[in-house]
């Protein structure tokens, strides 16, 4: 579906115009000394110039900023090569003479991911790293300067002007996390992850999805920093082709090897050469990838044999001193033939607590989890929190890249109201202050409908970016855009849900609708706004974003009150606001919309 001027929703007293984003990519194509001709359109005096080795990313940039500037003015703007002849004003995309006379700097590193723009003689200037810098430039020059947003993959923000009017400006940034990844299935779509200067991508160890398939692959304009699986030790080496001839392979546990629920035998010579071998073959099959990881099942029962557990006294940590010397030693194996590739792992559960003997070598990368951590308040000021934070600045100390797996829903119920806003910018920021190079933020990735999924999608975006942002300004930027009249009452809603919260409440990953934070007072009041909300909205399309929004609260009800919520009608609104919007997946593993129902539909 091609973007018209009819795709516009108008949302009251704010001065912008909703946009439903073009289904197709944006492409553009440059030939030397001609731009491309607006039949028909009203053709601005500026042209847009890339340079005649413009990356991919600065080319798909150019397409991008030629789109909105159309949409935002209805003034067309041509593309040219550098070399053409064209003497009038001109936005410059990417590094190149020009730029550098005016600014004396040297062109920034091909991975350089910060960016400046700046205007001078009545042109624009914008630059960056060919890689992704340039690229981040052009949707921050369209977000700082003409208030674009790029909410969600199907709704954008766009002001409309009469006429396009570039002011006097000159901005630099450079991102504050060098690898940002926002784990919500709204965050795969690559586009929207690149107009939000996300960067980074997991890759799920899976054998439905292929690499580059679907909504998981799609690589983002100027690729990604990728992360290859986790929990690789029976993915690489699995049981049914290794257990029956080599049981000693597998973990010793209470005198038995055992494969079920089990882990490596990592003091085993001939299971170290197989990773090893294995983890080559895997980097020779999908080159593309940053980081390979070598790391733990996700459960527990470490080998107890006698040379491992000699090991795992030696190097100390529990059970962390002989993953890293292990890991190591893989990372040693493979940097000859990939020195550009790094070797991860796990400092999880059973291995988070950091050794003492033995330092991750300089190609590991140590990916810590808080899982156990509060979420009700900040980490660094919880009581709770404080064996995490002990490990973090230990780990951070010792590793030459520590990477955060970081967690920010209920898994145990998607839907639920999960109140945790408030700790998300400092939890960035100590991740930060503590030397992270990369923080994933793990969501409901099996299907879209998480609480507040696409507000908590957006908001991670512009923390992970800058960590100092104004979150506030960002969560109301969001809610009175997005939901038009309604989002004062999504506000109200929000400030309620939080509002749960006091300086004795402990929340973690997983808690259910029978929490003491929860009140049928809570849940009714929250109805209450729900129906003002849905009363005012603006139309059809913001009445389905409200209601989505609106499925958190009868998911708690249903799950507290099962049998009124079936007679009610409550059950029934639920079902059909998540049939409609696709929503399959209520919990990580135990809880689809099948058994969900099953639940309901047998209550008594």
């Amino acid at each position: 579906m091609s973007t018209t001027r009819k795709d516009f929703i108008r949302l009251a007293g704010m001065g912008f115009a909703g946009i439903v984003l073009p289904k197709k990519d944006l492409s553009v194509s440059v030939t030397a000394g001609q731009g491309i001709e607006g039949a028909g359109k009203k053709l601005s005096t500026y042209r847009i110039i890339l340079n005649g080795n413009a990356s991919e990313s600065e080319k798909w940039a150019a397409a991008e900023l030629q789109h909105w500037l159309f949409e935002i003015s209805r003034e067309y703007i041509p593309v040219y090569n550098q070399d053409a002849s064209y003497q009038g004003s001109k936005i410059v995309l990417g590094y190149n003479e020009d730029i550098k006379n005016r600014t004396g700097l040297p062109e920034p590193a091909f991975d350089d991911e910060s960016y400046h723009y700046f205007t001078a003689d009545g042109n624009v200037y914008i630059y960056g790293g060919r890689q992704r810098g340039t690229m981040y430039g052009v949707f921050s020059f369209l977000e700082n300067e003409f208030g674009c947003r790029w909410y969600t993959p199907q709704v954008s923000l766009i002001p409309e002007k009469p006429v396009l009017l570039f002011n006097q400006c000159d901005h630099k940034e450079k991102p504050g996390v060098q690898v940002r990844n926002n784990f919500y299935f709204e965050a795969f779509d690559a586009t929207w992850a690149a107009r939000n200067k996300m960067n980074g991508r997991m890759f799920l160890w899976n054998p439905k999805y292929k690499p580059n398939d679907g909504i998981f692959y799609k690589e983002q304009p100027g690729g990604e920093e990728t992360y290859w699986s986790v929990h690789t030790f029976f993915p690489l080496m699995p049981p049914e082709e290794f257990y029956d001839r080599h049981p000693e392979y597998y973990s010793l546990i209470n005198g038995k090897r055992i494969y079920e629920r089990a882990q490596l035998c990592l003091s085993n010579k001939d299971v170290l050469k197989i990773i090893t071998q294995r983890i080559k073959e895997n980097i020779r099959k999908y080159p593309k990838f940053l980081i390979y990881d070598v790391s733990q099942n996700d459960w527990r029962n470490p080998c107890q044999c006698d040379k491992c557990q000699a090991i795992v006294k030696r190097e100390g940590g529990q059970e962390s001193g002989i993953m890293i010397w292990f890991v190591n030693q893989v990372a040693e194996a493979i940097e000859k033939e990939f020195p550009d590739k790094y070797i991860g792992t796990l400092a999880y559960q059973y291995t988070r607590t950091p050794p003492k003997n033995i330092r991750p070598r300089h190609n590991v990368v140590v990916r810590l989890c808080p899982i156990e951590a509060c979420v009700a308040h900040p980490l660094n000021k919880c009581p709770e929190n404080k064996s995490f934070m002990d490990d973090l600045e230990t780990w951070a100390s010792i590793s030459p890249h520590l990477y955060i797996w970081d967690y920010v829903v209920n898994f145990a119920r998607y839907i639920m109201p999960y109140p945790n806003f408030y700790v998300l910018q400092s939890n960035i920021k100590t991740f930060r202050d503590n030397k992270a190079i990369g923080i994933m933020e793990q969501a409901n990735h099996q299907s879209r409908g998480g609480e507040f999924e696409e507000l908590k999608c957006y908001v991670l975006a512009k923390l992970l970016w800058n960590p100092e942002c104004d979150m506030e300004e960002a969560v109301n930027d969001f809610i009175y855009s997005y939901y038009g009249r309604a989002g004062r009452y999504i506000r109200e809603y929000f400030d309620l849900v939080h509002s749960l919260v006091k300086p004795d409440t402990h929340m973690h990953i997983r808690f259910d609708a029978t929490d003491k934070m929860f009140t049928d007072d809570f849940v009714n009041r929250s109805l209450a706004v729900f129906e003002n909300a849905r009363r005012v909205a603006d139309n059809k399309e913001v009445l389905a974003r409200v209601e989505l929004t609106w499925a958190s609260i009868l998911y708690l009800k249903c799950r507290r009150q099962p049998v009124l919520s079936r007679n009610d009608g409550t059950y029934r609104k639920l079902i059909s606001i998540v049939e409609k919007e696709g929503v399959t997946h209520f919990a990580e593993y135990r809880e689809t919309k099948e058994s969900f129902m099953q639940f309901i539909e047998s209550a008594n």
